[in-house]
């Protein structure tokens, strides 16, 4: 009778060894054990002199643990009892190594013990079951999120009807400012009510490459390529037509220490803001970089950082003939933030940051005198007109434009961009009370800066909004009159988190944003229909229904800070829910 074990091949070295040892223990001691004593006698202890040998040619055993089995095998022979030895099952040769006898409880404990490690590596590696799925996929992922929305636009009757979206013209090929009669300018629809439903839905994979490296993509709905908004509006696109999917974030995490990690693509946003600078759905293109230092159990300090380009020069511009190319007029955002989380009371905790966001080149540039009659001509500065803008920025008309010899009245098409540089300093603050857990009141406010505003400088460029309103109608004088100033104060109570049913919150904050505080493109997408010079009330609450399901409404009141009147009130009732 022989015995053998065929230990799985992806048995830690250690194991292989006790295996491949019972195993030859088996094999030379079962016969023994089983055999008559004619047929035990017939063993050549060289057989088993060659089998250790062969463990130590293959890497199994090293040689000092071959020359410890030997040893103790010839040991145990020493100490056979007399009568023992005089049964032919001992009658050996001189020399020979004879395995002694090993008992059933010693064998059995070995097996059970040998068991037991298997088992326990076959867990943790993952192929204990043999239909198991493969070992990559446990460091992969999936979440995402679906919101349904119904929400009521509701225009003032009072409101000025004659706000230029700045936004279509230009998107389009220029406005000819020499004939406005022909080419009437758009205008932003102020006055007429609007009710739609809307969608969001929103498909992540995060994957854990190694230990420090991770990469996630997501991809959103949205009814365009705005990015403050991942909102579809429902019937859009007409006759129940389907609709787009965009990447809305795409990038490798390196995490090469605890307190240490960079994000490099295009990323969620890694400061901490409210959607006074920055809307909820932003998300940024370049790299950051986060730290985070743990002092002590209440007390963290954090310092982010990071580069985004806003917009690329195409490689091409201004043309595709030889000698008509421009200079790139690349735009970038620089940001770097410090902060601290301090639990410095009893079930009181304050959070503060501390930044700085620097748009270079985001603003307009006036041209060189050039000829635009046509959509295919180009002038020097085209690319400093904002690529996406939502509303209150102060606008300029970029072209330096020179009439045609021969038609002075002939097309002129004219781009405009913002008046104002940008460089936001940001002071933003949380207290948070737990006292009365699990219901917390929250008390939040942010204020912002544009410190590169220069109300002098945009005079000198001729603005085209933001005037001081008349109550004479045949007063004329045109009083520029932006800001540089914004400020938020929101004050929640419930569970700031919706996590199960009956969890709830109720809020009411204040918003005040002047006209060139920040950059219009990138702040909050719903208030006063979004962008900048709007003051007002937002008021809301949330009601858990199920596990991450969960009712919102919010009521947003916002009138203008300056100029003409425009007052909107956007009610907004959410189906929430997320895995």
């Amino acid at each position: 009778m022989t015995a053998s074990i065929q230990p799985h091949r992806r048995l830690r070295p250690r194991l292989r060894v006790r295996a491949l040892a019972l195993a030859l223990l088996a094999a030379c001691a079962a016969p023994a054990l089983a055999a008559s004593p004619a047929d035990a006698a017939k063993i050549s202890p060289e057989v088993t002199l060659k089998l250790i040998d062969l463990l130590v040619a293959k890497g199994v055993l090293t040689r000092g643990q071959a020359d410890d089995l030997i040893a103790e095998a010839r040991a145990s022979a020493a100490t056979v009892p007399a009568t023992a030895a005089a049964t032919p099952a001992y009658q050996t040769a001189p020399g020979a190594v004879v395995v002694p006898y090993v008992p059933e409880v010693v064998r059995q404990q070995i097996k059970d013990e040998l068991r037991a490690e298997v088992v326990q590596q076959a867990k943790s590696e993952g192929w204990a079951a043999p239909n198991a799925l493969p070992e990559w996929t446990q460091r992969i992922s999936v979440y995402g999120d679906l919101r349904a929305r119904a929400e009521d636009v509701l225009n003032d009757g009072e409101n000025y009807r004659e706000f230029p979206n700045f936004a279509a013209l230009n998107s389009g090929s220029g406005y000819d400012v020499a004939d406005p009669v022909a080419n009437p300018v758009p205008y932003v629809n102020t006055t007429k009510n609007r009710g739609r439903m809307r969608l969001r839905a929103r498909l992540g994979v995060h994957a854990q490459i190694a230990d420090w490296v991770e990469a996630d993509l997501r991809l959103a709905t949205g009814t365009d390529r705005s990015p403050v908004s991942t909102n579809q509006t429902l019937g859009a696109g007409g006759n129940l037509s389907k609709y787009s999917l965009w990447l809305d974030r795409a990038y490798v995490r390196l995490k090469p220490t605890s307190w240490l990690s960079a994000d490099i693509g295009r990323t969620p946003n890694p400061f901490w803001t409210s959607e006074l600078l920055f809307d909820n759905d932003l998300n940024f293109d370049g790299v950051a970089v986060k730290t985070r230092f743990a002092h002590d159990p209440d007390f963290k300090t954090f310092v982010n950082v990071g580069a985004f380009p806003v917009f690329n020069t195409d490689f091409d511009f201004g043309s595709t003939q030889k000698m008509d190319k421009e200079s790139s007029r690349d735009k970038w955002l620089y940001g770097a933030q410090a902060g601290l989380d301090w639990n410095f009371a009893d079930a009181m905790s304050l959070k503060l940051g501390l930044g700085y966001f620097l748009f270079d080149k985001l603003n307009g540039q006036f041209s060189s005198p050039c000829l635009a009659p046509t959509a295919k001509d180009v002038c020097d500065t085209d690319l400093s007109r904002p690529q996406f803008q939502q509303f209150g920025n102060t606008m300029f008309a970029i072209r330096n434009i020179v009439p045609a010899q021969g038609a002075p009245n002939g097309p002129q098409l004219q781009y405009f961009g913002y008046a104002s540089e940008f460089g936001v300093a940001n002071l933003h603050a949380a207290l948070e009370i737990a006292r009365f857990d699990p219901v917390k009141i929250v008390l939040e406010a942010d204020v912002v800066k544009n410190t590169k505003y220069d109300a002098k400088r945009i005079r000198a460029l001729g603005p085209l909004n933001n005037f001081k309103p008349t109550l004479d109608p045949a007063d004329t004088t045109a009083i520029f009159d932006g800001g540089d100033m914004g400020y938020y104060v929101n004050l929640l109570v419930g569970q700031p988190k919706i996590e199960k049913a009956w969890d709830w919150n109720a809020s009411i904050g204040y918003k005040r944003l002047e006209s060139d505080a920040v950059p219009d493109a990138f702040a909050d997408s719903d208030f006063h229909l979004g962008g900048t010079n709007a003051r007002g009330f937002i008021v809301g609450g949330s009601l858990g229904l199920a596990r991450n399901t969960w009712l919102g409404l919010r009521w947003l009141s916002a009138n203008e800070v300056t100029g003409q009147p425009y007052s909107v009130d956007v009610i907004q009732l959410d189906l929430n829910t997320q895995f």
